[in-house]
């Protein structure tokens, strides 16, 4: 687990050997021409989420990766109620709350979607326990979004739950766009992921068999459950974390 800010680019120092120095006076060069650290995690530049095709050397490419999508619960019917400030400051916190339990687990925010984060373990930097990092991020999220609300029911504010998807397998990653490059993630990986996280309810976490296979001697027994999803012939099994 990553608890502290590393000084130099994780992912440039592993796949490359370079050293492109994030924090200190060693930065300095770095910010001049432009780089700095990423938004989808602190401890990557922004080399690795712009130049992905400098760094691999193709513009997309396949790689093993854990996606975990999570979602807020009834978002719609109280977008529809509260004010724009009451919806602007829940989306900060679930926002906040989840980008920083998933950079912990050495994790990449991908997207914010409206009420919902897509995020990545195992690349751009890899880890061998990478789903078990990715469950832990999702048990993080659902503890400190529950003491959140909590805060926010004592104080008479709206609060709402989250559901939360896990599947792993290889992935579609590289470059999109050409004017506006962007780091996308795609693949059936992804889609059974959100269908997974659509299933889940409110406090819940969902993996799929591939995931939970790969933590079962961390957490055995765990309920099990098959839902049809559209577009995927038979039923999937899916496991309650």
């Amino acid at each position: 687990m990553t608890t502290a800010q590393s000084r130099i680019c994780i992912s440039c120092w592993q796949n490359m050997r370079v050293p492109i120095a994030l924090r200190g006076a060693l930065s300095l060069p770095f910010r001049v021409v432009g780089i700095k650290s990423s938004r989808m995690n602190p401890n990557l530049c922004t080399v690795c989420e712009t130049f992905f095709s400098r760094v691999y050397g193709k513009k997309r490419g396949m790689f093993p990766a854990t996606v975990l999508f999570a979602d807020l619960r009834g978002y719609t019917s109280l977008s529809e109620d509260a004010t724009s400030e009451e919806v602007g400051d829940m989306l900060d916190s679930f926002y906040d709350v989840c980008a920083k339990a998933i950079w912990e687990r050495d994790g990449v925010v991908n997207k914010f979607l409206g009420d919902a984060v897509l995020a990545v373990f195992n690349f751009p930097y890899t880890r061998q326990d990478h789903v078990q990092q990715a469950v832990q991020a999702a048990t993080e999220i659902q503890q400190r979004w529950l003491e959140r609300s909590w805060t926010a029911v004592e104080e008479g504010r709206a609060s709402l739950g989250v559901g939360i998807g896990i599947h792993t397998g290889v992935a579609s990653i590289g470059e999109v766009g050409k004017a506006c490059k962007e780091l996308a993630i795609t693949g059936p990986v992804v889609n059974l992921a959100s269908r997974i996280q659509g299933s889940a309810e409110a406090g819940e976490i969902l993996v799929s068999e591939a995931a939970y296979l790969q933590i079962v001697d961390a957490i055995p027994g765990r309920e099990s459950r098959a839902y049809q999803f559209k577009g995927i012939e038979g039923p999937t099994r899916i496991h309650v974390i």
